[in-house]
């Protein structure tokens, strides 16, 4: 049988079983998984992929081989309106939809033409999206997702693959040095640049003395942001970025085609 079971606030309740599917099978031929990085941006037949999931202190025991939606009590009417996730149980696959108010189809009137014409009035539903915002392969042990953001509700602590800076992180890595602060504060980094900040500035403390300052050579060639003395001018989050990615040797020469270019997305390989 294929379960669906929903989470209202902070527990999961049954919903329903049948023998029918609810969703497709999640299919990795008409996929290519790439282990998660934060660096990287999908294209739209890309996945990310955690292998050995069940060892991840954000493992849920939803996932579990041996988990059985018996030991759940069966949601009621009135649950139905605070359900914030689906989660569908289907040939050893776990299908996690988030459910947002959008999802909730309420008072609508439809024109039905999938056969005779007809009239449907819908009172009460939640749309079941046919991709799924996460799947877990029991068999395989890996969860597949798309945009961590959207799971980190439900898998709690799934966020710190992508975290941000701390304010103390932010501070230390802005007191280098080769960073000036003009008319720019600590406090004013916007998300994406703290999340660049817990990346990049882990891997930049992780090189040796010598290695550093090839990288802030590297910056000062490409990243084009004003220079007083010795130190980058960081003016706005924009400086920011751009002293970031050159940290992260985005940029590069086309040689072919004698392009300078920027890589806003990068994948290890």
């Amino acid at each position: 049988m294929n379960e669906l079971i929903a989470k209202t606030q902070s527990e999961y309740k049954n919903v329903l079983s049948q023998a029918d599917s609810i969703v497709d099978v999640f299919d990795l031929n008409r996929i290519e998984a790439i282990d998660f990085t934060p660096s990287h941006k999908l294209e739209d037949e890309e996945w990310f992929r955690i292998n050995n999931f069940s060892q991840q202190n954000f493992f849920i025991r939803e996932c579990s081989n041996d988990f059985s939606t018996a030991s759940l009590t069966q949601i009621n009417n009135r649950e139905y309106s605070s359900i914030n996730c689906i989660v569908i149980i289907q040939d050893n696959q776990r299908h996690f939809q988030r459910i947002t108010p959008s999802l909730f189809v309420n008072r609508k009137t439809i024109l039905d033409y999938s056969g005779e014409p007809k009239i449907i009035k819908h009172r009460r539903q939640i749309e079941i999206r046919k991709k799924s915002d996460a799947v877990y392969l029991v068999d395989g042990d890996v969860l597949y997702f798309k945009n961590i953001s959207k799971i980190k509700t439900i898998f709690p602590r799934i966020d710190e693959l992508h975290r941000e800076a701390t304010q103390p992180e932010v501070d230390n890595f802005l007191q280098n040095d080769f960073i000036l602060l003009s008319d720019y504060t600590s406090t004013s980094v916007g998300t994406q640049n703290r999340k660049r900040i817990a990346d990049i500035g882990e891997k930049f403390n992780n090189l040796n003395e010598e290695k550093q300052q090839r990288l802030v050579t590297y910056a000062k060639e490409k990243a084009g942001i004003e220079l007083e003395g010795d130190a980058f001018k960081i003016k706005s989050d924009t400086d920011l970025k751009n002293l970031l990615y050159a940290m992260d040797q985005r940029y590069y020469y086309a040689d072919i085609y004698e392009e300078n270019r920027i890589a806003n997305s990068v994948r290890v390989v």
